[in-house]
């Protein structure tokens, strides 16, 4: 709902097609559940390796009690870590370009 009052498209690739969606149509922002099925960090990994993906900013959220998955999304290289609270408060910002700084909850990582 939130992406449509701002205009925003979405898309939705099943897991084992997003890398080759998102090679093929690259989005200005990639949102990603880290708890989602199959491997979302390793899809992050993927579009940071590929020069024509890796500046796609990447957004992650997480439950808030899971901070070694905080960590390994960074590591894996998601841009914006944010725990499922703060990630839905600032959803209309990052839909509307504004991720703000790097890190959870817009402190620097």
């Amino acid at each position: 709902a939130t992406a449509t009052l701002l205009g925003v498209a979405l898309e939705t690739p099943a897991p084992g097609e997003a890398l080759a969606a998102l090679r093929a149509h690259p989005p200005d922002l990639v949102i990603l559940d880290l708890q989602a099925p199959g491997d979302p960090l390793a899809l992050t990994r993927a579009l940071k390796a590929d020069p024509a993906t890796r500046g796609i900013p990447v957004v992650g959220f997480y439950p808030h009690v899971e901070g070694a998955l905080r960590e390994a999304a960074l590591a894996a290289g998601v841009d914006h870590v944010l725990p499922r609270s703060a990630f839905t408060a600032r959803l209309a910002g990052l839909l509307a370009g504004a991720p703000g700084p790097p890190g959870e909850g817009g402190t620097p990582a």
